[in-house]
């Protein structure tokens, strides 16, 4: 017999709500302990530092950076998480985060702090696993999106490091497109031509 709660749980994406926890709680611990950022300098993505390559994808700027991050996790990560399974969504967050932080160092270097470029990391595996989930504006939208990360990135006229925003949303793409490429994860039914 069929149990529809049973069901339910099984798709529960635990591992975007675990991700999205762990950044909550470090802002919270952020702002409320060390909001001038004395004890947290080894987190700061700067140089080739395990910690900082590691501890960056936690840290958010601000309460706007964070609730716009949850955001895009609540709406994309948990689509991506269900396909996934948990722990093999945690493990991809990370890989994202690590390959966002490698392109940041190598082609910005300047200092920067956030979980944006592991976000968008996954908001790239959302557009290779989850495609039909978007309208038919969806992917024109995202890639304006990505177009104006990298030119704004490349002229880096702002203090956002919007190389790494872009770095990890071509990893993601590469890392989802691996994992369907090697059958280990399933696309969701093709959608209909973007162009008809």
């Amino acid at each position: 017999m069929h149990n529809p709660r049973k069901s339910e749980a099984a798709e529960m994406p635990l591992g975007n709500y675990i991700i999205i926890l762990l950044a909550s709680v470090t802002f919270l611990l952020q702002f409320t302990f060390d909001y001038n950022q004395e004890y947290l300098t080894g987190l700061i993505l700067q140089d080739w530092s395990f910690t900082a390559i590691i501890g960056h994808m936690w840290l958010h700027t601000g309460l706007i950076h964070i609730i716009s991050n949850i955001v895009i996790l609540w709406i994309f990560g948990r689509h991506v998480c269900r396909k996934m399974g948990n722990a093999n969504y945690i493990l991809a967050y990370i890989a994202v985060g690590l390959a966002s932080a490698m392109i940041h160092i190598i082609y910005d270097g300047r200092p920067a702090i956030g979980a944006s470029g592991a976000i968008m990391g996954i908001l790239g595996m959302h557009v290779v696993l989850c495609f039909k989930r978007f309208s038919m504006a969806g992917p024109w939208i995202v890639l304006v999106w990505y177009l104006l990360n990298v030119t704004v990135g490349i002229l880096k006229s702002t203090p956002t490091a919007y190389l790494a925003h872009a770095g990890g949303f071509v990893s993601g793409i590469i890392l989802a497109s691996s994992l369907v490429i090697l059958n280990i994860v399933e696309q969701e039914e093709p959608a209909p031509a973007v162009i008809r």
